[in-house]
Order: C-alpha cells, then structure tokens, then sequence
C-alpha cells in the first residue's frame, strides 16, 4: 500500500490555492493535506473549517517551518496582489497600489525564500512553485503596475529555488478561468522540473488541464 504525501499548501484561500487544497482532500489515499494562510476568518468562509490548516504569515520562517513539519513537499501559491488606488475619472487609467508588507519583493521574492528555506530546515523533499507567464520579460506591463516589478521578483524566486538544491517544478500560469459550479480551466505556458523519475508524478495534483 502506497503511503500518502504529506503536502503544505501555502496561500491556501487563494482562488488557485483553494483549488488545490480541495482537489487534494479529495484524495486522501494520495496526499494527506495542510493549508497556510493568514486569516482565520478566510480560511473559515472558504473550507468552513480551520482544521488541517496553519495560520500564519510567510515572513514568520518559524511559522512556516512548524506548518511544515513532517511534509514531503510544498506548494507555494503566495502572490502579492495590486489594489486600485480610487475608481479612474472617465478616460484616464486606474492607478494600482501594494499594501505595506505585501510588495512583490517582500511577497513574490522574500516570502517565497522564506518558504524555501523554512521547507529545506524542515527535511522537505519537493517543492513546487507556481509563478507566472511573463517572468523573463523585464519589459512586461505588469511590472509597471504600481512600480512593483512583480515579474522580475519571481523570477528571481525562481532562480533562488533553482539553486536550492531542493527537486522542484517550476509551473508559470497564463490564467485561470472559473466556470459555474467551480470548475476551472488554466493556461500553462511552461512547466520547468527538476528531481528523479519515478512514480511519485507530483505536478499532476495541479488537476486543471496542462
């Protein structure tokens, strides 16, 4: 008998994090499943339930390495998110913000070495990271939002998980699209892996079509 994944989930009540959570509980002879999120409230309003999950912030390498006890494998799903600064007056742009601590460099790069290194202190053999299209153009339009540079972070998170030392796959989604009912179709532009072959086959939790 196969002995089921311990897998940590982080940015769990996320639209694809909870994607993930929720396709994973539903195979719990495969993997035996833990979220990480900030708020309880959140986690509440999305499973129901707190049970299975760790509260906590990605700065907080302490909290994440506890999270992480006992896991075979991450999946960092964290993301700083732009807020429109006010509605645009009619013909002019919107103007975009990061909230203070939620940069993408504090965010898409620190916090995901945090989330490594916690990963690497707790034993854990696999990580996957789910970054975005786009990160090798430093010329991309989303960099310009708010000034963030969000894709020149992740890459750099990329190339820091690279060197890790540690098996990973790198996933860089061109979207998500929600259907009624909750069902959802991705679009992949790249799907980088690095650890042995063998029947482990852990980029296919990502259920949505690749």
């Amino acid at each position: 008998m196969t002995t089921p994944l311990h897998v940590l989930v982080t940015g769990a009540t996320g639209r694809t994090g909870a994607l993930v959570v929720q396709k994973l509980q539903q195979q719990p002879e495969k993997f035996v499943t833990k979220g990480f999120a900030r708020s309880e409230a959140k986690v509440r309003e999305v499973f129901g339930t707190t049970e299975g999950f760790y509260l906590g912030n990605i700065g907080d390498r302490d909290r994440l390495r506890a999270a992480l006890e006992g896991c075979d494998a991450l999946v960092i799903l964290t993301s700083a998110v732009p807020q429109m600064k006010a509605p645009p007056e009619p013909g002019q742009r919107p103007e975009f913000v990061y909230a203070e601590g939620g940069t993408p460099e504090q965010v898409d790069y620190q916090g995901q070495i945090n989330q490594i290194e916690a990963a690497r202190a707790a034993g854990v053999k696999h990580i996957v990271l789910v970054g975005s299209m786009g990160s090798t153009n430093e010329q991309h339009p989303l960099n310009r939002m708010a000034n963030g540079n969000i894709l020149i972070w992740k890459r750099k998170a990329e190339a820091y998980l690279i060197n890790s030392g540690i098996d990973y796959a790198i996933i860089r989604a061109g979207g998500c699209r929600i259907s009624p009912g909750g069902s959802a179709s991705y679009w992949w532009v790249k799907t980088t892996r690095c650890w042995p072959i063998h029947p482990m086959a852990f980029p296919p939790l990502f259920l949505a079509p690749m």
